[in-house]
C-alpha cells in the first residue's frame, strides 16, 4: 500500500486507538493535578501494548479523592514527577485516536499537564465511549462507566484506578465497535468519529400508517432472516440482515438514537415491512448480498457500505514478481492472499516473509545485468540480487513458488526445500550459502511457532463451512474458488451420507483454480465468506478442502463433523481444519 492515508479516511481494523483513563487530585484540569494515568494501545479490536504509572502531583490529594481511588499521598509521595512521566505518555500517544470515557475529562488533564511541562498538546482526534453510550445502547439509564460496564456484562478489576478503567473502556469500545460495524455499517474512522456527534433522534409525532407497521412488527420473530422496506406502491426501498429480525428492524422505529438523516427519510418513506427467515446469520448475509443485486433498492445504493479487506499481492505476471499488499481485488493475474483481519496483521507478515525469502523490494521492471551493482537488501541478505544476474530467472521463481507455499500453510514442504538445498550446497563445500539456508530455516521454524501463518489463495479457496441452525439442523456450504457454490440443510440425527457423498462430488470433483472475473457481485459475495471465516471462526466448523483429498475421505471429515457441530465448537488441524 504505497500511499498513506490519514486516519479518517482509514478503515476501523487499520485505526490505532490509545485509550487513557486518568486519576486526579480533583475535577479542574487547571487547579488539580494527576496522580495516575493509564494508557492502552488497541489495533484491530485487541490491546497490543500498555503504559501506566503512577503520578507526583506535588499537591495534597483530599481524603475524599483517596477513598474514592484508593491512591493516597504515600503511594505517590515517590512516584515519578510530570517531567518524567509526560514525554512517556506523548511519545505513546503519537498521532492515534485518543480514546476515553467522558473523553473530555481525561484529554484536558492530559492538554494541561503536557503545557506545564513545555510540550505541545495532542494533535490526534478524540473519541468518547460515553457519546457512543448514548447513541448505541437504547435505554434512559446511567452512561457511566460502571453501568455500561454492567450493560456489557464487564467486570472492572480495580474500579477508580486508571488500568481498571482504562481496560474497562477498551472493552466497552469493542463492543460498540462491533455493533457500529454490524448494524450500522459504518467501517471508517471518519464516519466512528461523526458518529459520536450525531443528534439523538426519536420519531415524534408517528404517521398515520404506523399503526399497520407496529402490526408488522409484533409479528417479526426473534431469528436471522432478510428484511425488505416498501414504500406505498410496494416497491421495495431497502433490503436489510439481521441475526434477530424482530431486534433489528424495531430498532429503526423504536430507539433509533443516531439514525443519520438518510436513515431518518427511510423510517419516513416505509408503508411496509416483510422479511425472509434463514437458518444462520451465515445464509442472511448471503441472502441479503444477492438480493440487493437483483432488486438495486435505492436505499441500498446511499446506504449500504462494505469493510475492506487487506490481501497480500503477488505480481505472477512480471518475470520477476515483487509482493506487497493492497485493498482491491482486481483481475489482473495477480495472486491474491488473504484477507487480513487488519493493515497491521498483513504488514507483520509481509516483514516476516520479507526477511524470510529473497525477492527484491525495488519497483519497477528489472532488466537483469551483472554490470549492476546490488543494493543494501542484497548486502543484509534480504534479495537474491536477480538486477545483477546474481539470481537466475529459475531460482527466482523457486522463491516465488515457496512464499506461496508457505503462504498457504505449507510451511513443512518449504521447510523440506529448503533443507535439500543447504545439503546441496554443503556437498559442493559451498559453507556460506548454506549457513545462509541454515539461519532461514530456522527463521522459518520460529514463525511457524510464533504465527501459525496460513492464509488462502483467493482463487483456490475452497471451503466446506458447517453451522449449527435451528431444531436439530446444520447447514453446511460448499465455498469454491471463494465463492458460494452451494449450500444445504443437514439434520443431526439422520441424514443420508450417499447424499453428502454426491453434494460434495458435484462442487469438488475439480478443485482447479477458476478465472477470477473481477466483478463487484463476486467481490461482495467473497467478502462476505472472507469475513465470516476471520471473525466468526467460534460460529462454525470451517473446513480446508485440500487438492490430495478424495471425496469419500472429505465425505468422512464432514460427515464427523455435523454429527458433532452441537458439541464445544473449535479450530483445529483436522483436514487442514481453519
Amino acid at each position: 500500500m504505497s500511499a498513506e492515508l490519514s486516519i479518517h479516511q482509514l478503515q476501523i481494523a487499520d485505526t490505532e486507538f490509545i485509550v487513557c483513563d486518568v486519576e486526579t487530585t480533583g475535577l479542574s484540569p487547571d487547579r488539580n493535578r494527576l496522580t495516575e494515568i493509564a494508557l492502552l494501545r488497541m489495533r484491530g479490536n485487541q490491546v497490543v501494548e500498555r503504559f501506566d504509572s503512577l503520578v507526583n502531583p506535588r499537591q495534597f490529594i483530599p481524603p475524599e479523592v483517596q477513598r474514592l481511588t484508593g491512591i493516597s499521598n504515600e503511594m505517590v509521595y515517590t512516584a515519578p514527577d510530570v517531567e518524567e512521566v509526560m514525554p512517556k505518555v506523548k511519545d505513546f500517544i503519537g498521532e492515534a485516536v485518543f480514546v476515553g470515557h467522558n473523553v473530555r475529562f481525561d484529554r484536558s488533564f492530559v492538554d494541561a499537564t503536557l503545557a506545564r511541562c513545555c510540550m505541545k498538546a495532542l494533535q490526534g482526534p478524540s473519541l468518547c465511549t460515553a457519546r457512543l453510550a448514548r447513541r448505541l445502547i437504547p435505554n434512559k439509564g446511567k452512561k457511566n462507566l460502571g453501568a455500561i460496564a454492567r450493560h456489557f456484562n464487564i467486570r472492572i478489576r480495580g474500579r477508580h484506578r486508571a488500568t481498571g478503567d482504562a481496560e474497562a473502556t477498551a472493552r466497552i469500545l469493542t463492543h460498540f465497535l462491533t455493533i457500529l460495524e454490524e448494524e450500522f455499517d459504518i467501517h471508517e474512522a471518519g464516519e466512528l468519529l461523526s458518529f459520536q456527534n450525531r443528534q439523538i433522534y426519536r420519531i415524534t409525532g408517528a404517521p398515520k400508517y404506523f399503526t399497520r407497521l407496529q402490526s408488522n412488527l409484533s409479528e417479526l420473530p426473534h431469528a436471522a432472516g432478510v428484511y425488505f422496506f416498501h414504500d406505498k406502491r410496494g416497491d421495495i426501498l431497502y433490503i436489510g440482515k439481521a441475526r434477530d429480525l424482530k431486534e433489528r428492524v424495531s430498532s429503526y422505529f423504536y430507539h433509533n438514537i443516531g439514525h443519520t438523516e438518510k436513515i431518518r427519510r427511510l423510517v419516513r418513506g416505509v408503508h411496509g415491512i416483510t422479511w425472509k427467515t434463514t437458518e444462520t446469520e451465515l445464509s442472511a448475509l448471503l441472502t441479503e448480498s444477492r438480493l440487493i443485486k437483483q432488486h438495486q433498492p435505492s436505499y441500498n445504493t446511499q446506504l449500504k457500505r462494505y469493510r475492506k479487506y487487506p490481501f497480500i499481492r503477488i505480481d505472477m505476471q512480471d518475470d520477476w514478481p515483487t509482493i506487497g499488499w493492497c485493498y482491491d481485488l482486481v483481475d489482473d493475474g495477480a495472486e491474491y492472499f488473504g484477507p487480513f483481519r487488519s493493515r497491521f496483521a498483513v504488514e507483520e507478515a509481509l516483514d516476516g516473509i520479507n526477511k524470510l525469502f529473497m525477492l527484491r523490494e525495488c519497483e519497477g521492471t528489472l532488466h537483469p545485468d551483472p554490470k549492476n551493482t546490488p543494493c543494501l537488501y542484497h548486502d543484509i541478505k534480504r534479495c537474491g540480487a536477480p538486477c545483477a544476474a546474481l539470481t537466475s530467472g529459475e531460482e527466482y521463481r523457486r522463491e516465488v513458488d515457496d512464499i506461496v507455499l508457505f503462504l498457504q500453510g505449507e510451511q513443512d514442504s518449504v521447510l523440506d526445500r529448503l533443507r535439500l538445498r543447504m545439503e546441496k550446497r554443503a556437498e559442493q563445500l559451498y559453507f556460506e550459502g548454506a549457513a545462509v539456508l541454515r539461519d532461514r530455516i530456522e527463521a522459518v521454524e520460529k514463525i511457524i511457532r510464533q504465527q501459525q501463518l496460513m492464509v488462502h489463495s483467493v482463487r483456490r479457496q475452497n471451503l466446506v463451512i458447517i453451522t449449527l441452525a435451528r431444531r436439530s439442523n446444520v447447514e453446511v456450504h460448499l465455498i469454491k474458488a471463494g465463492m458460494l457454490a452451494a449450500q444445504f440443510l443437514v439434520d443431526q440425527k439422520g441424514f443420508s451420507r450417499d447424499q453428502l457423498f454426491r453434494s460434495l462430488e458435484d462442487v469438488f470433483s475439480s478443485r482447479q483454480a477458476e478465472l477470477f472475473t473481477g466483478r463487484q457481485e463476486d467481490i461482495d459475495e467473497m467478502r462476505i465468506i472472507a469475513s465470516w471465516c476471520l471473525n466468526r471462526r467460534a460460529d462454525s466448523r470451517i473446513l480446508d478442502v485440500l487438492d490430495d483429498v478424495t471425496i469419500e475421505e472429505l465425505t468422512g471429515v464432514v460427515s464427523d463433523a455435523i454429527l458433532h457441530q452441537d458439541e464445544e465448537l473449535h479450530t483445529g488441524q483436522a483436514m487442514n481444519e481453519q
